[in-house]
């Protein structure tokens, strides 16, 4: 485990995430195995990439914003409702990205009674 330890510390420190050792010796050994196990298959590069390729400006074409039709989902049975996951699930894996943007004003409908 020492030599896990080592490599580990030098793969953080590459990635600028030394700080995620920081409350190792709270950890019980079970934690600490989880952990190392986590770090090693983490592409810390993959995840840089991302995060720098997010902050790149993208171009939308405004004309390619439409309306969605209303669907209210408390009307919808469990098999439309796992249509629609199904889709949502989807776009994801293709690596899209949908924006909803919904109006309020409808208080009591749309907030769940505890909030």
């Amino acid at each position: 485990m020492e030599e896990d330890i080592r490599e580990l510390k030098a793969k953080l420190k590459e990635a600028n995430q030394e700080h995620i050792l920081d409350f190792w010796d709270e950890l019980d050994e079970d934690e600490k195995e989880s952990l190392v196990k986590q770090i090693q298959k983490t592409d810390f590069s993959k995840i840089t990439e991302r995060y720098e390729k997010s902050k790149e400006e993208e171009y939308f074409d405004i004309n390619e914003i439409s309306p969605l039709p209303y669907v209210n989902s408390n009307c919808m049975d469990q098999d439309q409702k796992e249509k629609y996951i199904k889709i949502g699930e989807e776009i994801i894996k293709r690596g899209e990205v949908a924006v909803i943007s919904m109006a309020g004003g409808q208080r009591n409908k749309t907030r769940l009674p505890w909030t």
